[in-house]
């Protein structure tokens, strides 16, 4: 296991060359912003106190606190793919769509999977933080968020043997894909996702310590973006869940076989982002739970009992938080999607992992129903995706649920009804 440091410092290095600065003036008063007196999404009292239990807070609206990390509810924005990137750069697109989120009270805000190699893109069109010329746009996006009074972080990710795949709204040229450097654990078309993928070759070793060290350098760079959290994508068949199945793990050597052996490229990389992002700051690691094969698959697969393994291991590595949900590792997967599908997987995990917060994901839509969760102890927060994209102001709508006046960002207050 090699060591690691933290590689912050102002000299940059990139492949990519900037334009001119003289190219366009840069005007101080574009930084400019309006103090918000609380954080958006933060509990203000009842929208009602004549009904029932409306003397105390929500534990949705309760503020929730990891190291040094505070945010104002248990509210947080799933990562989420939007194939808007060129080379791996953020743009404006990502600064509205981010910020849209940020103005509208989710506690914690979770930037999209961003690769740490440029073959660990899904597709040609996803984010990346392989390069110093990457943290530019990323702090720019940072920093509208924290002066809105929000919090965010970034999802940090290799997509293994479903790397250059189709965008699904973008036409690339073949150029743009990387045919013959898909890789995973293992290789060979019987590995491969479904046949609208690439075939997987297998890495080296000398290849997994460098894909090791590329999560450890995005780590720093994100550290200099100023995010205030990091997660590690382990899960939906992407590499690290590649590495932790035995189906997709057919290596004979130290990083195959038994489960202390499947485990050691995860528990690698979270040392290295552990070492590489500050110590104040809290890490979270995305598992899949299950790869949701057990009645179509003969033979073993990646299931709850190994993650509750798994769980024990990474926080005792450095792991404060883990986000549960569940398949994405082969097509044979058996999704019953019905609301709140994945909260048992995070329940199990919070009740045999002491010391490891939970976020629970999975059709979770309405503030009762999160309230529920958080009351029994399931899980520790709360994460939506697609309710996100329908109504940014989704936070907003899970406090009326539960007759919470949440506060605004001061330029949007003069929309709160009598029912908000």
């Amino acid at each position: 296991m090699p060591s690691f440091r933290n590689t912050d410092s102002t000299e940059y290095t990139s492949a990519y060359e900037p334009l001119a600065t003289k190219s366009r003036p840069v005007y101080p008063q574009e930084n400019y912003y309006i103090e918000q007196p609380n954080s958006p999404g933060s509990y203000l009292g009842p929208i009602d106190d004549s009904l029932p239990g409306s003397d105390k807070a929500p534990l949705l609206f309760k503020p929730f606190t990891v190291k040094d990390l505070t945010i104002p509810n248990r509210i947080v924005v799933a990562p989420m793919c939007m194939y808007s990137s060129k080379d791996g750069f953020f743009t404006n697109f990502h600064l509205v769509s981010i910020g849209s989120f940020a103005i509208n009270g989710p506690g914690l805000i979770i930037q999209e999977a961003t690769a740490v190699q440029p073959n660990g893109r899904i597709t040609p069109g996803c984010a990346g933080l392989w390069d110093d010329a990457h943290v530019h746009k990323l702090k720019e996006v940072v920093d509208f968020v924290h002066v809105q009074g929000s919090k965010i972080g970034i999802q940090l990710a290799h997509a293994g043997r479903k790397a250059s795949a189709k965008a699904p709204y973008t036409n690339h040229s073949e150029s743009d894909f990387w045919l013959d450097n898909v890789v995973a654990p293992s290789g060979g078309e019987h590995l491969q996702w479904d046949r609208h993928h690439r075939v997987p070759r297998a890495l080296s070793v000398e290849e997994i310590q460098e894909v090791v060290n590329a999560f450890g350098s995005a780590a720093a760079r994100a550290a200099r973006a100023g995010m205030d959290t990091v997660e590690i994508h382990g899960a939906h068949g992407y590499l690290i869940h590649n590495f932790l199945s035995p189906l997709t793990n057919e290596r004979t050597d130290h990083y195959g076989g038994s489960l202390e052996n499947r485990a050691r490229f995860l528990l690698e990389v979270v040392r290295a982002v552990r070492a590489n992002f500050p110590a104040e700051k809290p890490i979270l690691l995305r598992l899949s739970a299950s790869d949701l094969v057990e009645d179509v698959v003969d033979g073993p697969s990646w299931n709850l009992e190994q993650t509750i393994q798994i769980a024990k291991w990474v926080r005792d590595a450095g792991v404060d938080v883990l986000h549960v949900s569940s398949g994405g590792n082969t097509a044979q997967q058996k999704i019953n999607a019905v609301p709140g599908y994945q909260v048992p997987f995070a329940e199990r995990i919070k009740k045999e992992v002491p010391g490891l917060y939970v976020i629970a994901v999975g059709i979770i839509t309405n503030g009762k129903q999160a309230e529920h969760i958080l009351d029994e102890e399931k899980a520790d927060l709360i994460a939506g995706g697609r309710s996100f994209l329908r109504h940014p102001s989704f936070a907003l709508d899970l406090a009326r649920d539960l007759n919470v006046k949440a506060a605004f960002s001061q330029q949007y207050s003069r929309g709160r009804t009598t029912h908000s």
